[in-house]
């Protein structure tokens, strides 16, 4: 992968919400668990921290997540809990 295509894939994916595609067997235990991408790394893959009690950050191909818009009432909720 060339740095402009890395390049690329990190404005596309860094500090956005995903969630895994569970298209293989070893990812099926993020299966709709939102994550956010903290960035791409050199190899082009992106390093996802998920929501939960185990906080680290995982090296995912992008090939298999997508994004993740909350329901809108899990944006109300979280408004009114940092207010």
């Amino acid at each position: 992968m060339t740095p402009e295509e890395i390049a690329k894939l990190k404005e596309t994916y860094t500090g956005r919400t995903v969630v895994v595609e569970v298209l293989r067997p070893e990812l099926t235990r993020w299966a709709n668990v939102p994550g956010k991408v903290i960035t791409i790394n050199g190899n082009g893959r992106a390093l996802v921290q998920f929501e939960g009690p185990d906080t680290g950050w995982y090296d995912i191909d992008p090939d298999y997540l997508r994004f993740y818009e909350p329901p809108m009432e899990q944006i109300t909720e979280a408004e009114k809990i940092k207010q």
